[in-house]
């Protein structure tokens, strides 16, 4: 599912005189999620819905989503309070992904704990970016069969000393695993995925009394096929903490 940010509702605002929107994703916060589905866009509208939403019952409030939303520019926007009422076709969850810290011998090793057994193709063709403090948005390209959530992303990192103390970066090193048969993967994905780093974060400050000027994304990218590839390529976030 493909994701309109920034842009998204403003633009339908100005222009055209086809006001209808029809099933535009949109990437959120939840708000609510008991009896209606209420979550805050990334540019600071709120969408409320209009319809009973499937797909729910996991959510819980301040959970990262991408919702595919229908509304009527022309009515169903209130802009003095900056409200949208949708209807939501579907929504998923791009939150809640485990983010682990080993060493680095034992991610080098034989056996390490937080291993691939499939590559992606890419992570850098939308730029990847915090969504504030501690939450970091990747957009992944990867080989999927049919089903996407299969597919289980997570990212890692040193807690070493000499991996943190005396470093301006913080590497983060994206991994991809899947429960599909590997040899029916063919098909192109794309998703997003937001990952809590606020540990990895606090384990450079305590060794350097600071954080990171960069977030680096190391991931074992290879865009011929699902393999794990012996070569990465690597995409950079600047990180600037907001008091």
């Amino acid at each position: 599912m493909a994701v309109v940010m920034g842009m998204s509702v403003t633009s339908c605002m100005n222009g055209d005189d086809n006001t209808q929107v029809n099933n535009r994703p949109i990437l959120g916060k939840v708000k609510d999620s008991f009896l209606s589905l209420t979550f805050t866009s990334l540019d600071g509208y709120t969408f409320k819905s209009k319809n009973a939403v499937e797909g729910t019952t996991n959510l819980m409030t301040n959970d990262f989503i991408v919702a595919s939303c229908s509304y009527d520019a022309a009515v169903d926007i209130d802009p003095t309070t900056n409200t949208i009422n949708a209807t939501i076709d579907s929504v998923e969850k791009i939150s809640g992904n485990s983010v682990w810290g080993t060493t680095k011998a034992n991610d080098e090793g034989e056996n390490p704990d937080h291993a691939s057994n499939r590559g992606v193709i890419s992570v850098s063709d939308l730029t990847p970016f915090m969504i504030d403090n501690y939450n970091l948005l990747i957009p992944i390209q990867y080989f999927a069969f049919e089903k996407i959530a299969s597919h289980t992303f997570s990212l890692v990192y040193y807690s070493d000393e000499d991996e943190l103390k005396g470093k301006t970066d913080l590497k983060l090193f994206l991994r991809h695993t899947s429960i599909e048969e590997d040899e029916k993967e063919i098909y192109r994905a794309f998703s997003y995925r937001v990952f809590d780093i606020s540990n990895a974060l606090q384990a450079y400050k305590s060794f350097n009394d600071k954080y990171p000027n960069n977030i680096i994304i190391v991931a074992e990218t290879n865009p011929s096929d699902n393999d794990v590839p012996k070569t990465t390529t690597t995409s950079s976030v600047t990180y600037t903490f907001k008091e």
